[in-house]
């Protein structure tokens, strides 16, 4: 299936009707919002292809003050996740895309896009393997809270978490993780949304 928010190749420079309807699309966001963050955007990368640290500094301003300490920790996972085709920048629509779970205000909307970060591959399921990735990044962000629950979780490491997770949530026994079944555990199991959340 690959990416579903970006085309291979495009670093979309010109903000063109098309793109605007696109973005206005997968982010719900207003034109004036993207207009904003487009300028805000090419006024860091001028070639519009955006470093980790150019992200920091980008996406410092959405985080909660109690989380801003944290920003170093949240971007190498969002920027991680993001970067799809693993190139080591992020282009404007991807940028876009990490802003809207910043925003995000609705529980479902926010599983929904935990699970297209976690999602590294675009299939719609999600693999120990990918879990153990996420969770590796999360790691340090994690050990940083302190949380009891999370640190039980994490104890062994990001691959037996990850194991247990998808013994968990893997209703219909596939070895994966379906888009439903992550968005039914982030709406009903506290400790999932704990260990997802950043």
């Amino acid at each position: 299936m690959g990416n579903l928010f970006r085309k291979q190749g495009v670093l979309y420079k010109t903000l063109t009707d098309e793109l605007l309807a696109h973005c206005r699309t997968i982010t719900n966001f207003t034109d004036q919002d993207i207009h904003d963050e487009y300028t805000k955007f090419f006024s860091v990368t001028d070639d519009g292809r955006l470093k980790k640290s150019q992200m920091e500094t980008l996406l410092g301003e959405y985080l909660p003050p109690t989380k801003k300490k944290h920003s170093k920790y949240l971007t190498d996972c969002v920027f991680s996740a993001i970067d799809t085709n693993n190139d080591g920048y992020i282009d404007f629509l991807e940028y876009l895309m990490s802003i809207k779970f910043f925003q995000s205000e609705s529980p479902i909307e926010k599983a929904d896009f935990v699970f297209r970060i976690i999602d590294k591959n675009g299939d719609r399921h999600v693999t120990q393997k990918e879990l153990a990735r996420i969770l590796k990044c999360l790691q340090d962000y994690h050990r940083s809270l302190s949380s009891v629950y999370v640190q039980d979780v994490l104890n062994e490491g990001p691959k037996p978490a990850a194991t247990a997770i998808v013994e968990k949530l893997d209703e219909d026994k596939s070895g994966v993780i379906n888009v439903s079944e992550f968005v039914d555990a982030w709406l009903k199991d506290e400790s999932i949304r704990a260990l997802f959340t950043f």
